[in-house]
């Protein structure tokens, strides 16, 4: 495939790219390198290996049946809409809270670079920006944005990865699990937000309807024949292929940079100057002009990822609203609640940061907010694509079932472990 052909199909998938490698990635992988070595490297395969099905679920679904999962949802049987309520549920107690979270760390990283305003004005002026963005391009600017953010971001990450690229000594740490003395509250966060929170295979499968109507103008993505979805489908998933693998990649370089650099600089990159100890992996590698660089990826990096929540909850609200309600489905209103969405949750959004101020503290408590819902949406998604693919050959394969019934275990698992700690201090 020529480049520039492949290049045009990428979207949702650098989207979901765009959206991981963020604050799990900038916040938390440094966080974990710093603090404990290569010792928890593991987690970073661990978790993009247990969660890949429920973020293939999402453009599978789309691609296969011309549908969101949304649509899925809806059709889950018992009460009726009981789960697109929980869905929006999950939407109104996670979407501000995350958007407060990484816009606060993209102000961050803008503040730290310029010295202009403050981390807060910094973080409310990119708010409005993006607002402004992506009511104004809407997808457009999405897809095109961020493929060059993450183009960006990927070359700059790999030039300072380069020189330090472990031996074969770290391999054991990728495989082996470990559980440092004191990295149980991180591990059951990187969990919940690497790469990203499970709500984000939803938001893909809009991205995919929406990449499909932008190609295909004028073609029902429902009605297409066999031989057209399939098609689809292989690009679909070849495109998330491509930006899963740029985020686990991106994942490990950050934890082995963390601990090749940052040891002993674990407390730093808790506060509201994590990126400029950040930034010393990179300036110690390659020399100081990297500074300048660096910050520029990774404002790309957090400015993607805001843009991608900001619009990725809106969409949720709108279409999960639209498919509880059949009269909201008509598009004027559906325009009509995007647009609110939009434009409410990010007032209230920088009503919280400029009230909390520390974005790690907002960006840690909206990933355990996001763990509670993952078991409960990775299973919505695993129905959906067991039941609603009529196709044979587009359905999941057993290895991918049992892989999905881990991951489900699992972020139970650490939710259960997470509200125990948690009752454990209050008594302590």
């Amino acid at each position: 495939m020529p480049i520039r052909r492949l290049w045009n199909s990428l979207g949702p998938g650098i989207l979901l790219a765009a959206t991981s490698i963020g604050a799990s990635h900038l916040v938390f992988s440094p966080q974990a390198g710093a603090l404990f070595g290569y010792q928890l490297l593991w987690l970073v395969v661990f978790s993009h290996v247990l969660k890949y099905p429920a973020f293939e679920f999402g453009p599978r679904y789309a691609a296969a049946t011309g549908r969101h999962l949304l649509d899925g949802y809806s059709r889950i049987p018992g009460p009726r809409g009981w789960a697109l309520v929980i869905f929006l549920v999950s939407t109104l107690a996670q979407g501000i809270g995350v958007l407060a979270g990484v816009v606060s760390i993209a102000g961050c990283v803008l503040w730290t670079w310029t010295g202009q305003l403050s981390t807060e004005g910094c973080a409310v002026l990119l708010t409005a920006v993006i607002v402004a963005l992506l009511l104004g391009g809407g997808f457009s600017w999405l897809d095109h944005l961020n493929k060059i953010m993450m183009a960006t971001l990927a070359i700059a990450t790999v030039l300072a990865f380069v020189p330090i690229f472990p031996g074969p000594e770290i391999l054991p740490s990728l495989v082996v699990p470990s559980l440092p003395p004191g990295s149980i509250v991180l591990v059951a966060t990187m969990l919940a937000w690497m790469p990203t929170g499970i709500d984000v295979s939803v938001w893909h499968s809009f991205w995919t309807l929406e990449k499909i109507r932008r190609d295909e103008p004028g073609e029902d993505p429902q009605q297409a024949s066999l031989a057209v979805r399939a098609g689809r489908l292989r690009r679909a998933l070849l495109d998330m292929r491509i930006g899963y693998g740029l985020s686990l990649c991106t994942g490990v370089m950050f934890v082995v940079m963390g601990a090749v650099h940052l040891s002993g600089h674990g407390q730093a990159l808790r506060g509201v100057g994590f990126i400029e100890s950040l930034s010393s992996a990179y300036t110690n590698i390659l020399g100081r002009w990297m500074y300048h660089v660096f910050m520029l990826t990774a404002f790309f990096a957090m400015f993607s990822t805001s843009y991608t929540v900001i619009d990725g909850f809106s969409r949720s609200f709108a279409e999960g609203w639209a498919a509880l309600w059949p009269a909201a489905a008509e598009p004027t209103t559906k325009r009509r609640l995007y647009v609110g969405f939009v434009c409410g949750s990010s007032l209230l959004a920088c009503a919280i940061l400029i009230a909390v101020g520390n974005p790690v503290t907002m960006v840690t408590a909206a990933a355990l907010i996001s763990l509670t819902a993952a078991p409960l949406l990775y299973g919505f998604n695993l129905y959906c694509v067991l039941r609603h693919i009529e196709e044979p050959r587009w359905r999941i394969s057993w290895p991918m079932i049992l892989i999905s019934a881990g991951g489900i275990a699992v972020a139970i698992l650490a939710l259960g472990t997470t509200v125990y700690l948690e009752w454990l201090k209050r008594v302590a």
